[in-house]
């Protein structure tokens, strides 16, 4: 499989973790996936979403699924990214912003930033 998802924190904090090699087809896989998890909750979640275990991907992958619904799911509140390298979060932030028509991305180069950012969501009840 090239990604693993599970709740880091029930209904509120989506983790997801893309693995080996990136394609068109295991991206959409990847996003089918998080789509359907976001219609499981009643609000809007966080999504962590772990790209260093990426060990290559297709050239423009990252722009390859415009318009999913994974991108514009009301229940995504906010997309915490860590292991992109600037031209992936470029493309990523294009296709993100493009497919919502807003921002809700952010960039961190370690999970123990990401984590720190996201302390509050594991502390709510």
């Amino acid at each position: 499989m090239a990604h693993e998802i599970y709740w880091l924190k029930e209904g509120r904090v989506l983790y997801v973790s893309y693995q080996g090699h990136q394609t068109p087809d295991t991206l959409k896989a990847c996003l089918d996936d998080m789509a359907a998890a976001f219609d499981t909750v009643q609000r809007p979640v966080m999504v962590l979403i772990n790209w260093t275990e990426v060990t290559q991907a297709d050239p423009g992958v990252l722009k390859s699924q415009l318009g999913h619904r994974a991108y514009t799911h009301p229940m995504a509140a906010r997309g915490v990214l860590v292991g992109f390298d600037r031209q992936e979060a470029f493309e990523n932030e294009v296709t993100a912003v493009r497919s919502r028509q807003s921002k809700n991305t952010i960039y961190f180069n370690t999970m123990d930033e990401a984590k720190a950012y996201l302390k509050n969501m594991f502390e709510m009840v």
